[in-house]
């Protein structure tokens, strides 16, 4: 067996260019190293909120509010203007060039884009919108779209729709969020003070200075970097991710071409729907199990109910991929604690574990199961992946185990893009390359969980302080201020690459189970059918059909 090599932390750390003093640069970490080579429209990550202002106010002066929050991130978060390289040694590095104040000036003008309407547009509509406009500008790591919303004829800004997409190789679906609030954050900052010209001057030479060092910089003491128990789990991540994964059943592939859109689907469940759930998962099933485990389950049961029972019969074994939040594994406490890991942005941050689902046949369900029998398969499957979680919260080193096989993946991937550049000219080995090979008939459903949206963006901004425990806490009688303005709503999406991908999030008490899939791979009317079973299963532990 191959030892995978110890991790040195202080190796990944931002620093100069000798010879380019304004120049800084670090190696890319783990999951960076894998979506750098990806092609940028496979990279996109969207979130979009509906925001309600306290007192309405002029379209321009909005406008303009949004303009300055936007610059003041660029500067608060440099890595939105990083770039990356490939070094002399094969190996990948994200680079930062300090800019010039008339620099930053383009960027924004670039990156931000105004719009005006009467109405809120759905997901994919603004999405859409935010594409076709950036068309033949893909250089940038990040965009803005904002949408007011007024009565026709009016200049008043009461409503308005925020959309930001992000590059995936500067952050994963958490640290999108977090930029997210953190913009949204100075948006309400800049709605509140006097007129836009009176902003504070930015020196962008000392801009470097926020740069944020990479997790494996904040680890907690229970992440190890060598050592036989480091070594099997990093083999057996290897062995998962290489060979076993592709032998999972999955969901029908097209044959026929079709354009490479990228599609979502959003289904929302009520207030009441959602409580009902949540009570039922503890008194139906078990206090063990949480909603995450009942959707995993109930997206592995509606695969198998969706397939004919011989596709399963090559493997009786499903390893289904859980890509985890990593901040949960940085230090929070201690003489030098880490960033905050819900307000903090940390570039990509996430690891890899396997929650394996044996005897496949005993999950099945026929489509015309009832209710009863859906809900026992459904707990079966909801045990199965109790226990598989438990063995991750029991595993408290998780994040380092990845990184060597995610960055020998992405130099792989890069290695392959420069090859694949020198076949061009050559007809007759991109042939022969087309002809060998050819794409699998099916693809697995990826489960996400991407758990409270208000962990990482607030219902109102400025959000209303923490309450401490100080005496002098208790007894103030200062009022919490008026908020600029409430969020709505939140909606997130990436774009995804083959797999369908199932994510579970909640925002206001309400469960959302969306889909993100490519036009190409998966015909729309089965995703959504998929994503409607998934719900209905999950649904059905729920024995009081009146709660629903």
């Amino acid at each position: 067996m191959n030892l995978t090599p110890p991790l040195k932390p202080e190796s990944y750390l931002w620093k100069p260019i000798s010879h380019e003093p304004l120049v800084w640069q670090r190696p890319a970490l783990a999951g960076e190293c894998m979506w750098i080579p990806r092609p940028k429209e496979l990279r996109e990550l969207f979130v979009c909120s509906s925001l309600t202002l306290n007192s309405p106010i002029p379209r321009e002066t909005f406008n303009a509010r949004v303009r300055q929050a936007w610059r003041l991130l660029r500067f608060k978060v440099p890595e939105l203007g990083v770039s990356t390289t490939c070094g002399e040694d094969g190996k990948l590095y994200m680079q930062y060039h300090t800019p010039k104040n008339q620099e930053v000036e383009e960027w924004i003008d670039r990156t931000h884009y105004c719009q005006s309407g009467e109405y809120k547009r759905d997901f994919e509509i603004v999405r859409g919108t935010l594409l076709a406009i950036k068309q033949g500008r893909n250089s940038d790591n990040s965009l803005l779209l904002s949408r007011a919303i007024h009565e026709k004829g009016a200049e008043l800004v009461k409503h308005s729709q925020i959309m930001i997409c992000v590059d995936h190789q500067v952050a994963d679906g958490i640290g999108a969020r977090i930029l997210f609030g953190k913009f949204l954050a100075l948006l309400a900052s800049s709605l509140g003070i006097g007129p836009v010209a009176a902003e504070t001057e930015i020196k962008w030479e000392d801009s470097y200075h926020n740069l944020s060092q990479p997790w494996i910089c904040f680890m907690n003491a229970d992440q190890i970097l060598s050592g036989s128990k480091y070594e099997e789990t990093a083999a057996n991540n290897r062995e998962v991710l290489l060979n076993q994964m592709k032998n999972n059943p999955g969901l029908p592939l097209l044959e026929t071409p079709r354009p490479p859109t990228q599609e979502t689907h959003f289904i929302t469940l009520s207030t009441a729907q959602t409580a009902a759930i949540l009570n039922a998962i503890k008194q139906v099933a078990s206090p063990n199990f949480n909603i995450t485990h009942l959707g995993h389950a109930a997206t592995v049961v509606a695969l198998l109910r969706s397939i004919p029972a011989s596709l399963t019969t090559s493997s009786q074994t499903l390893y289904s991929p859980c890509w985890l939040n990593g901040r949960r594994y940085l230090q929070s406490s201690g003489a030098e604690p880490g960033p905050e890991p819900t307000k903090s942005y940390i570039p990509i941050c996430q690891s890899f574990a396997p929650v394996v689902f044996p005897d496949l046949q005993g999950l099945a369900l026929s489509s015309s199961a009832g209710t009863g029998e859906v809900r026992d398969v459904l707990v079966k499957a909801c045990r199965i992946a109790t226990a598989e979680y438990g063995k991750i919260k029991a595993s408290k080193s998780m994040l380092p185990e990845c990184v060597v096989l995610f960055e020998e993946l992405g130099e792989g991937m890069a290695l392959k893009n420069r090859e694949l550049s020198l076949e061009q000219n050559n007809p007759s080995s991109i042939q022969e390359r087309n002809q060998t090979d050819e794409p699998p008939p099916t693809a697995d459903p990826f489960f996400l969980s991407d758990g409270l949206t208000e962990h990482y963006i607030s219902h109102s901004y400025p959000s209303p302080p923490l309450i401490s425990s100080s005496l002098s806490s208790l007894t103030s009688n200062t009022p919490s201020p008026e908020p600029a303005f409430t969020v709505d709503d939140v909606q997130f999406a990436a774009n995804a690459e083959k797999n369908l991908i199932v994510r579970m999030s909640s925002w206001r008490g309400r469960t959302t189970i969306s889909g993100e899939w490519r036009g190409c791979d998966f015909d729309r009317d089965l995703i959504v059918r998929f994503l409607e079973d998934v719900v209905a299963i999950m649904l059905s532990i729920v024995v009081n059909d009146e709660e629903v």
